[in-house]
This record gives structure tokens, C-alpha cells and sequence, in this order.
């Protein structure tokens, strides 16, 4: 039986990819954000979903950033919806999928098989999703309607 290769992070890669999501929530925050939020309105899983954008620590270097996505008819979807914490480092002018309110840290690789089936190559594919669900958010997003 052959051994298994240890995964090893593209760095370059993976840089890149955090430098597009920066971009990408400036993006969004420039079309929908104000007062450290931004919401808008999207079809998610053949559902009309809320999602929301908040800024919670913006500091000279680093900021967080949580994403929630709603469902507006207040109904239940076969689909998790994306909910995640984002961290922006500033100085570098990149964001990454991070989990602040768990002890746990997402680490680089993760040696596989493990007890809890983490993929190898797991931060690569949180952010890789980062990058895929702000561009969906930026091209099928919708302002909400607001009361004046």
C-alpha cells in the first residue's frame, strides 16, 4: 500500500485567492455597504435569501468581518446557508475564512484520515468557497427595499 503524500499549502496560490476576496468585499461594501454593514437580496438555492455583511472589529491593520445569509420567508432550506467569519488584513490587502468564536484554529494542512474527516487542504477550500460566494453575491445581488 502506497504512502500517502503530505499536502502541502501553494502559497502563491493562496495568496492570490485572499487577495481577490479583499477585493471582493470592497466591492460589495462600495454597491451595498453603509454604516459598517452591507445588505443586500439574493436567490440562493431557489430561495430569496438576505445576506448581510457586518463589519465587527475594524482596526489600522486587521478587521473581522461576519457573513450571515437569511432566508427572507422565514422557511427552512435543504441547503445550509453560508455563514461564516471572514478576517481582512489590511496592510496586506488580503481576507480569509477564519473562525473566531471556536478554539479551534484552521490550520494549513491536516494529516488525513482524521477523527473529524477535515480535508487536507481545508483552508484552501474555505477560501477557495470565500471567493466563490462574494463573486456570486457581487453578480446576482440586488439592493433590498427600504422604508423611507
Amino acid at each position: 500500500m502506497p504512502s500517502k503524500i503530505k499536502h502541502v499549502p501553494d502559497l502563491k496560490r493562496h495568496h492570490a485567492g485572499c487577495s481577490l476576496n479583499y477585493e471582493l468585499i470592497r466591492k460589495i461594501y462600495v454597491r451595498f455597504g453603509e454604516d459598517g454593514e452591507a445588505n443586500f437580496a439574493i436567490c440562493f438555492a431557489g430561495k430569496s435569501c438576505r445576506v448581510s455583511l457586518v463589519w465587527k472589529e475594524i482596526g489600522r491593520y486587521t478587521g473581522l468581518v461576519i457573513n450571515q445569509c437569511y432566508l427572507q420567508d422565514e422557511s427552512s432550506s435543504w441547503l445550509r446557508l453560508p455563514c461564516f467569519t471572514i478576517r481582512l488584513y489590511h496592510d496586506l490587502l488580503m481576507a480569509e475564512v477564519t473562525d473566531e468564536t471556536s478554539d479551534e484554529f484552521i490550520k494549513g494542512a491536516y494529516p488525513y484520515p482524521n477523527p473529524k474527516m477535515v480535508q487536507p487542504n481545508e483552508r484552501e477550500q474555505l477560501d477557495r468557497f470565500l471567493t466563490e460566494w462574494l463573486g456570486y453575491c457581487l453578480k446576482h445581488g440586488t439592493v433590498l427595499d427600504r422604508v423611507f
